[in-house]
């Protein structure tokens, strides 16, 4: 069992075995169910609808990761994000700002 380098980390030990081809894509951290902390490397994904298709794969497992957590269905769990984020790419109601710009690594 790996020691976690932080607190609040996902733990990867139960999960699928990563090999030296895998890649990190995104790392998404929230404090105080306040703002979002998000890295991207868009280096590695050279089209966006990629990383759309991955978006949407991560979503489906996210709505069985709340429906086997939380006493919801997995569809209600599924329609209740894909509300969350279909009105927040509406409504922009939060600035984001940028603190390392995207580049080639």
């Amino acid at each position: 069992m790996s020691t976690p380098a932080h607190a609040g980390e996902i733990s990867l030990d139960e999960g699928d075995v990563l090999t030296a081809d895998a890649a990190e894509v995104a790392r998404i951290w929230i404090t105080n169910n306040g703002g979002a902390s998000v890295w991207i490397a868009a280096h590695l994904l050279e089209d966006p609808t990629v990383f759309g298709y991955l978006m949407a794969d991560t979503i489906r497992h996210a709505a069985r990761a709340y429906a086997g957590t939380w006493a919801i269905g997995e569809d209600a769990a599924l329609q209740a994000i894909v509300d969350g984020l279909g009105r927040q790419l509406r409504e922009q109601f939060g600035e984001i700002e940028t603190i390392q710009e995207g580049k080639l690594n």
